[in-house]
């Protein structure tokens, strides 16, 4: 899968060096939408998007992108209330997300399955995944309600419905939250210079190495880029609030009972700035996940994808597509803060992720001896 992500970071390079003279400054997040939204369409979907695209008309995976992260005040109400009381909100007939969105991607999923004959092909991309699950007809796998000691089996069934919506979160989760971790982690960037040159020269060598080819092997050998966007995320974490719900009755030592059903919201954000855990919380530092320093970290403190065996599935291919921007944006550019782009960032309080309520516009400003480091295929 990885060549396909390679592909959207060269797609991003050209992207760059023609959206960049055009408009003198860019808006960071809506550029890492274009690209994450590029890899996703790709590796999920198995088509071009075409988001990196410049037209005038919006492009329809953008807005699709739009209605399921909505940040109206209304949209946030409804977050809330199906947090707190989830069976009644769904008992009423609530839905979080509009059937627009489901209409729009089984139409496409049975459109990229009719295409592949539905069977699957050579591209090794999610579709073909989910291909293989749908001639299986049935799946076998770990019970949601296992405790990680205790794992039970279950069987589903294959239904167009079940492929079609892993298909809509991995859309979901795969785009936005790699999107708004790449603008913070240009956002830091760019106000703090040094570890921006340090980011740099670290993408310089692995180029050298690598004779400008990008290789799955970036993903293990930039720890540098690596400390910088978990110190992003760090400050910055995608879900502010993880929700995870008890299994069974439970009595902690202190003798706090919780019992079976009820909903249990790790407040991340909080945790990633506790200055026991992280002293200057409020600081970019990438040294503190880089090198020996990594090894202090206390267990449980910094979890940005979740914990244990409901960690995110998305980890790794989060790692593929943010790495391979660090390395676009950086190995031509230094980047700098546009003006009116704030040094503090502010959020929207009804927005289901963390999301700076200013717009994060930089300046591309090509580094000297780019030309040297030109993407070979």
């Amino acid at each position: 899968m990885f060549y396909l992500i390679g592909k959207c970071g060269h797609t991003l390079e050209k992207f760059l060096d023609e959206e960049t003279p055009m408009f003198g400054m860019v808006e960071a997040k809506s550029l890492m939408i274009k690209y994450t939204m590029d890899c996703i369409g790709s590796c999920v979907f198995g088509i071009e998007t075409g988001a990196m695209e410049i037209t005038k008309q919006k492009n329809v995976f953008v807005t699709m992108g739009e209605i399921i992260f909505n940040t109206s005040k209304f949209h946030g109400y409804k977050l809330v209330c199906r947090a707190i009381w989830p069976k009644i909100f769904y008992a009423l007939g609530l839905k979080y997300y509009s059937t627009e969105i489901d209409i729009f991607f089984k139409s496409l999923l049975m459109g990229v399955f009719e295409k592949r004959n539905f069977k699957p092909t050579a591209r090794q991309d999610f579709v073909d995944l989910v291909l293989a699950l749908k001639q299986k007809k049935h799946i076998i796998g770990d019970s949601l309600n296992s405790k990680s000691m205790d794992i039970k089996k279950i069987e589903m069934e294959v239904t167009d419905d079940l492929l079609v919506s892993q298909c809509i979160v991995f859309f979901a989760a795969g785009f936005e939250s790699s999107a708004s971790t790449l603008s913070c982690a240009l956002y830091e960037l760019a106000k703090n210079q040094e570890a921006q040159r340090q980011a740099q020269e670290e993408v310089d060598e692995y180029l050298r190495r690598r004779n400008n080819k990008l290789v799955y092997e970036c993903v293990t050998e930039l720890p540098y880029i690596e400390a910088c966007l978990n110190e992003t995320m760090r400050l910055y974490p995608v879900l502010p609030v993880i929700t995870r719900e008890v299994v069974e009755d439970y009595t902690f030592p202190s003798g706090l009972q919780v019992d079976k059903g009820v909903r249990v919201h790790l407040p991340v954000y909080h945790l990633h700035r506790r200055p026991e855990y992280f002293p200057e919380p409020d600081a970019f530092h990438p040294e503190r996940f880089y090198g020996d320093a990594k090894n202090d970290l206390k267990p449980y403190t910094f979890f940005p994808f979740g914990e244990g065996p409901r960690q995110c599935i998305g980890l790794r291919f989060s790692k593929m597509q943010t790495t391979v921007a660090m390395i676009t944006v950086l190995k031509k550019y230094n980047v700098e803060l546009a003006e009116g782009t704030p040094t503090k960032l502010e959020f929207c309080p009804s927005a289901f992720l963390t999301h700076p309520n200013a717009a994060l516009n930089f300046k591309f400003i090509p580094r000297d001896g780019w030309e040297q480091r030109v993407y070979v295929k």
